[in-house]
């Protein structure tokens, strides 16, 4: 097991992070974990980032607005 030295503010803030008697390795490794998130606004995020898009212009065009 690993020693880390972190200053009070963050000991403090780390353990009003913790769930009732949870130890302090635990609440470390939960709160890294990336949260799974399901919703449409996530997907649509998700959907630009890959670059699945169109402009406005296409989207025009194809639609006929």
């Amino acid at each position: 097991m690993k020693t880390v030295e972190m200053s009070d503010a963050a000991y403090k803030e780390l353990l009003s992070r913790r769930i009732g008697r949870e130890s302090i390795s635990k609440t470390i490794l939960r709160e890294l974990k990336p949260v799974q998130y399901n919703s449409k606004a996530l997907e649509e995020l998700k959907r630009i980032e890959k670059g699945t898009f169109c402009s406005l212009d296409e989207a025009e065009k194809k639609y006929g607005i």
